[in-house]
């Protein structure tokens, strides 16, 4: 087990559910030809954004649109983990709490200056339970508070108890312009930043396009809207299937796309620029509503005894990915530690019919299995990453029917599980998700593992694990070496129980065509880069 001293985490995603187009980890993609003046630069988002404000949404493609035209506070150096300035110049931190000098000059799409005051009101915008933020608890800790002060420029994040990783979560918050927080529905719909981007046009499931803004000089590594190869213009295009984005990179239709899989072996051989993204792809939730099956433990631990996970990595990541060993694997991590090894159940069909045996699952004539006159009957939900993808599910389909249960698959994208999950319209209609969170820090994890369900909160597997509590609290109350074992005990509640099993990691790999990325490995506005 090991805590490495990353002054930041590279935000890799915008958080949490669903892959992005935003990478860390790899070669750093960069261009071979002269910088090109003024041009388009095209990429592709493998699913709809749905609502744009991204103090509201958990959806990581929002997060990836958001940072064309949003700044951060600090800006990290995923080679090194040296934390560099962006809206901060400065920043200190304790147990409980973070300050930042923002620095001067900062201005919104809308002319207004982006003051200490507009990244304090973000932050309680996000704390304020009656906002219904998707980053309360995730980015900003529910009972943290914000206050400015404008003489020295300055914002301090303070929390009533230990914070884990106050300055990282702090760090990966969208700062949002005055107007956005006043009017968080218009939000939903363009971009209310302050960030080298402006969105102009947004055409729901097909592009999202954006212009420079002229005068931005406040990027990172001192990144100004006039260096040559900054684009005048960014298109994302919604691109879902990623032979389709695979084609169109190599035609140039694209500068940039994420692909996984068997595409890659022909964008490989076209020689392009890329940037390596390792990213949690299997991950399986079962759901503890009173009254779901999979509430009773035993029907969790048969499910999982019934699969060969190690089969099941293989085929869900079409053999480019390797079995997960945390739930927490966004490089670069800031612990770095195995809670998946001895904390399952070993495969084996005929121990997983005698879990179910033994707990009153009894299997009747036609083969399934039933109690106390109530079907094994299972609904499962995942978001499609392709062809692997369904290939998995019907792995895991098969080998659970013919454990006797009844077993109908959903698939859909992103944002179709995102609604089934966390709308709160339903915290029953559904028994299995594969759906991978994507975070870097084990702390993040925590309200979708705890805490109040959807629409009130974030557990959508409606979880109470006092033992994942405890080992919360008392990593939370630690640092170092310390606090990175203390989340592996807690992250290991989970596992135990069954609750939650990740079982597959995948390499998703950006690629570039005639662009880059300027500095870091960090996809952000600031850093596109066209060339000739």
């Amino acid at each position: 087990m090991k805590q490495r001293s990353y002054a930041l985490l590279a935000a890799a995603t915008g958080t949490v559910l669903a892959l992005t187009a935003c990478s860390s980890g790899g070669t750093s993609g960069s261009g071979g030809g002269e910088p090109l003046t003024d041009g388009t630069f095209k990429f592709a988002l493998v699913a709809d954004p749905g609502a744009l404000n991204p103090l509201m949404t958990a959806a990581s493609p929002a997060h990836a649109l958001a940072r064309l035209s949003y700044d951060y506070l600090l800006n990290p150096d995923p080679d090194t983990g040296v934390t560099k300035p962006w809206l901060a110049e400065k920043w200190e931190e304790t147990t409980t709490s973070a300050s930042f000098t923002i620095r001067d000059g900062v201005t919104c799409t809308d002319g207004s200056a982006l003051t200490a005051q507009t990244v304090a009101d973000t932050v309680n915008f996000i704390t304020n339970a009656a906002n219904k933020s998707a980053l309360r608890g995730v980015y900003a800790p529910a009972t943290a508070t914000a206050n400015a002060d404008l003489a020295t420029r300055t914002v301090t994040v303070t929390t009533p108890e230990p914070s884990p990783f106050l300055l990282l979560n702090l760090a990966r918050i969208p700062i949002m312009c005055e107007a956005g927080l006043k009017d968080p529905t218009a939000a939903n719909k363009t971009t209310f930043g302050s960030g080298m981007f402006q969105m102009t046009e947004a055409v729901a499931n097909d592009h999202y396009s954006y212009v420079r803004r002229d005068g931005y000089n406040w990027g990172p590594d001192d990144t100004t809207s006039d260096i040559a190869g900054v684009p005048k213009n960014v298109v994302a295009s919604i691109v879902t299937n990623t032979s389709t984005s695979a084609n169109q990179l190599l035609s140039g239709d694209l500068n940039a796309a994420a692909v996984s899989g068997a595409d890659q072996d022909r964008l490989n051989a076209a020689n392009l620029n890329t940037v390596k993204q390792p990213a949690p792809a299997g991950e399986m939730f079962f759901n503890h509503s009173p009254g779901n099956p999979t509430s009773d433990p035993a029907v969790r631990k048969a499910l999982v005894q019934a699969l060969n996970l190690d089969d099941l990595a293989e085929i869900f990541t079409a053999g480019r990915g390797t079995r997960s060993t945390t739930m927490v694997s966004i490089e670069p991590r800031a612990c770095i530690y195995d809670s998946v090894a001895g904390n399952l159940p070993a495969f084996d069909p005929s121990a997983a019919a005698e879990t179910l045996e033994s707990a009153g699952w009894k299997i009747g004539a036609d083969g399934k299995r039933s109690k106390d006159g109530t079907p094994l009957r299972l609904r499962m939900v995942y978001e499609t990453f392709g062809d692997s993808t369904d290939a998995a599910a019907d792995v895991a389909l098969n080998a659970w029917n013919n454990l006797g249960a009844t077993v109908e698959l959903t698939s859909g994208d992103s944002n179709k599980i995102l609604d089934v999950a966390l709308s709160g319209k339903d915290n029953t209609a559904w028994d299995v998700a594969w759906e991978p969170i994507n975070v870097a820090l084990p702390s993040m994890l925590v309200p979708f593992l705890s805490g109040p369900v959807p629409a009130a909160g974030l557990n959508f597997s409606s979880i109470s694990n006092p033992a994942y509590d405890a080992a919360v609290a008392k990593a939370s109350g630690l640092t170092g070496e310390d606090a990175c074992a203390a989340w592996a005990d807690a992250e290991s509640e989970i596992i135990k129980a069954n609750s939650a099993v990740p079982f597959a990691d995948k390499i998703t790999t950006l690629y570039f065509n005639n662009a880059g990325l300027a500095f870091g490995r960090n996809f952000t506005g600031s850093a596109l880069r066209l060339y000739q």
